[in-house]
Order: C-alpha cells, then sequence, then structure tokens
C-alpha cells in the first residue's frame, strides 16, 4: 500500500466524519425547530383558548349584571306598588271614625233617606258655635220667563241681599214655564252694602255664608212653594 492510498483513506475518514457530524447537527437543529414550531402552535392554540374562555366569562359577566340590574329594577318597582297599594288601601278603606260614619250613612241610605238629604245634612253639620237664628225669608227664582218682583230678599237691616237665578220648569210637553225647576242647578248671589259678594250654584239643598259687621250670617236654601227659595238665616259669632 503507497502512502498516497493512505493518505486518501485518511481523507475519505476524516470527512466522512465531518459529514456525519454535520448531519447528526442537523437532525438536532432540525428537530429542536420542529420541536420550537410544535412549541409555538401549542401555545397559540392555549392562547386562544384562554382567550375564548375569558371571552365567555366576560359575556356571562355583563349578562349577569344586566339580569341583577333588571331585577334590582324590578324589586323597585315592586317596592314602589306595594307602598302605592298600602296607601290606597289606607285611604280608600276607613277605619276607626270614618268607618263609624260610613256604617252609619250606610244604614241610613237602607232606610230610605235620600243621598241627597243625607248629603245635605252631612254639609251643615259642624262643631257647635255661637249663632243665633234670625230669621227665614222665600224669595222667587229668576228664569228666562221672569224677572219681577219678589225676587230679592235682604237681611242684616237691608245690609245684605240676596237672590238667585235658575232654568225654567218644562210641561210634560216640554213648555217652559215661569218658575224654575227645583231639581236643576241653581246660581244664588249673596251681596254686601259696600258691594263685596259671594256666587255659589248647585243643586238645592244648598248652604251659604258672608261676613259682615264683624259676624259671619249664615243662609241655608231649599226649595219652598212652586217658583220659591225658602232661605233660612242665622248670625254667628265670628271668628
Amino acid at each position: 500500500m503507497s502512502l498516497y492510498d493512505s493518505d486518501r483513506r485518511y481523507r475519505r475518514r476524516f470527512w466522512g466524519g465531518v459529514v456525519r457530524v454535520v448531519v447528526f447537527a442537523a437532525l438536532v437543529v432540525g428537530t429542536a425547530i420542529v420541536s420550537y414550531q410544535f412549541g409555538i402552535e401549542d401555545l397559540e392554540t392555549r392562547v386562544r383558548g384562554y382567550q375564548q374562555e375569558i371571552y365567555e366569562l366576560e359575556t356571562r359577566q355583563n349578562a349577569l349584571e344586566q339580569e341583577t340590574a333588571n331585577l334590582r329594577v324590578a324589586a323597585e318597582r315592586a317596592k314602589l306598588a306595594v307602598e302605592e297599594w298600602e296607601r290606597r288601601y289606607s285611604a280608600d278603606v276607613p277605619t276607626g271614625d270614618r268607618k263609624q260614619m260610613l256604617d252609619l250613612a250606610t244604614e241610613r241610605l237602607q232606610a230610605g233617606v235620600s243621598a241627597e238629604r243625607l248629603g245635605f245634612l252631612i254639609g251643615s253639620a259642624e262643631e257647635p258655635r255661637d249663632c243665633e237664628s234670625v230669621e227665614s225669608k222665600r224669595f222667587l227664582v229668576r228664569t228666562p220667563l221672569y224677572d219681577g218682583k219678589n225676587t230679592v230678599v235682604s237681611f242684616a237691616d237691608d245690609a245684605i241681599v240676596v237672590t238667585g237665578s235658575g232654568e225654567s220648569a218644562k210641561t210634560a210637553d216640554g213648555l217652559p214655564q215661569a218658575w224654575f225647576d227645583p231639581q236643576l242647578p241653581v246660581t244664588i248671589q249673596i251681596t254686601r252694602i259696600d258691594g263685596a259678594s259671594r256666587e255659589i250654584s248647585g243643586r238645592l239643598p244648598l248652604n251659604a255664608s258672608i261676613i259682615h259687621g264683624g259676624a259671619e250670617h249664615r243662609f241655608q236654601l231649599r226649595a219652598g212653594a212652586t217658583g220659591f227659595v225658602q232661605i233660612a238665616a242665622e248670625k254667628c259669632a265670628y271668628p
């Protein structure tokens, strides 16, 4: 064997070793790159999964917060509704003295007393006052067909005058009469000598009062004979 052949074998072994080393290194590097790539993809997959989970949790949290807010609003509305019903119950359902008066009024109505009469009596009721009966007079109510004599009466030495107007009564055929219809509203004017006056309207009976000369002059008006209003006056201490 020549020196040349030995040198060739040496070089072949050397380069063969180099190639093996390079191939091994390439395999290691390739394996590392592939592993790194798989690791990156796995990490990205996990990150996307975590992000999706976070999004779902945030969505559920927002939904729960909205539901909580709706429940609070519903609870507040229910509370207000209960308070309103309690208020209405307290106002509409009589208790104590109110219930006693309602029971008494119901009993009187069932006994045949008219609601108009009962209302008049209740409206006239008040605490006892220092009053004295003055006198009772009557006057004709003015109508579209009558505005003549006896349509005015006076009290307190002519310092207070009372008059009134109403609608004409009608016959069964619908013909208007000179006298007023006591079933329809009337308008009553009470005037003092100094020009001060007050006016009330409604169906008879009616109550009215006016202050004059340091006293309260009170009047109770009701339907009298045909065409007339009967008026009872009393003088009360004031105030």
